[in-house]
């Protein structure tokens, strides 16, 4: 299967690029970068035959050779990109988040729903071990009394310079001034505001929290209110009360810090029980998640699990591969990614004030 890279930048460069030069049935056939020495570096440390600066040059040129697309360009950026793929008939992979602003996702989900190519967001978490297994037993508890899900980012770069051997790059100066203003429009109009706070926080938020948002789903569903949200510490952190499908609570805890240490679970409390999915950084490879069960309101029984060493994000491309063969239905879909976008957007409608999932 012939494979398109969208975008060569960290994500690209950590874990896509090398994690698809490790599966059998993939063959890396076209980089696509604005930095094209970055893109040209690469592609002679990958074989890589095609480089390209954008992707409307890679789809003239080879799209008629390729199978599929991984896109890894900066999230404002992915409507452009993903309605031209998916219109070509090239299965298409998007990083997460789907868009920054809402109506760029619908554009994706019509794009995906007129094209006969599959279409998926790349959601790693929901290809964890640990996670997959987690569905199960959380599915299996009779009553949820409370969930809580923390997720507060070290300064990853400290890891990122440390361990891996990027290959750097810079785009045209008026691309990046166009690129700039594009998102920054997209921000005030999705969250409705032009506060430079709150635009600094969603411009977190919406790559951040995401993962969350969509790890929550997976576990319970469509998130049904909003409530109790707040944005404090200069915009680095956030709170909110969620309620989901059947009545589950949720408290959503969030944010950013310049410590060494990562922090993320999801924590579910029933009246005689408690899972934890207590995340690894996705920085440091091959370290697992692990899954702690415990059950018991006189006889305690206490466990770690640990279901597997794989990489998430090396199953997630294994997975994408078998939806394309059609063994595989698409477990994330750009309409739930679009779901999912809205939901963040109407955090901080809340905050200030709009209130779009209230309980009135």
């Amino acid at each position: 299967m012939r494979f398109g890279i969208i975008g060569c930048g960290l994500v690209a460069q950590v874990m896509h690029i090398p994690y698809l030069a490790e599966l059998p049935e993939a063959e890396l056939h076209a980089f696509a970068d604005p930095a094209e020495g970055r893109a040209e570096t690469l592609a002679d440390r990958y074989n890589v035959p095609h480089v390209y600066a954008g992707h409307e040059d890679l789809l003239d040129e080879v799209g008629d050779n390729l199978d599929a697309v991984v896109i890894l360009t900066p999230s404002h950026t992915h409507a452009d990109v993903a309605v031209d793929t998916l219109d070509a008939g090239i299965h298409t992979l998007v990083e997460k988040p789907i868009a920054t602003a809402p109506s760029d996702a619908d554009r994706m989900v019509e794009a995906a729903e007129r094209s006969d190519a599959t279409a998926m967001v790349a959601y790693m978490k929901r290809y964890d071990p640990s996670y997959e297994r987690a569905q199960a037993v959380v599915a299996n508890l009779g009553e949820i009394d409370l969930v809580t899900a923390y997720d507060v980012d070290p300064d990853h770069f400290r890891i990122v310079k440390e361990v891996y051997d990027l290959v750097e790059g810079m785009p045209p100066e008026e691309l990046i001034e166009e690129s700039a203003a594009k998102r920054q429009r997209d921000m005030e109009a999705a969250i409705g505001t032009d506060d430079e706070m709150l635009i600094e926080a969603y411009d977190f938020q919406l790559e951040h929290v995401c993962h969350d948002v969509n790890a929550l789903r997976g576990l319970f569903g469509a998130v049904e209110r909003i409530d109790h949200v707040n944005v404090f510490a200069d915009g680095r952190y956030a709170t909110a009360h969620l309620t989901y499908e059947d009545g589950v609570e949720c408290i959503l805890e969030t944010g950013d810090s310049d410590r060494k240490w990562f922090e993320e679970f999801v924590r579910v409390d029933s009246p005689d029980g408690m899972v934890k999915v207590d995340f690894s950084n996705p920085f440091i490879k091959n370290t697992p998640t692990e899954l702690q069960i415990k059950q018991g309101t006189e006889d305690l029984i206490d466990s770690v699990e640990t279901p597997s060493y794989e990489e998430p994000f090396k199953r997630e491309l294994a997975y994408f591969v078998d939806c394309v063969d059609g063994e595989s239905e698409v477990r994330t879909t750009f309409a739930e990614a679009r779901e999912d976008l809205q939901v963040i957007v109407d955090l901080f409608r809340t905050y200030h004030g709009e209130n779009p999932r209230s309980a009135d």
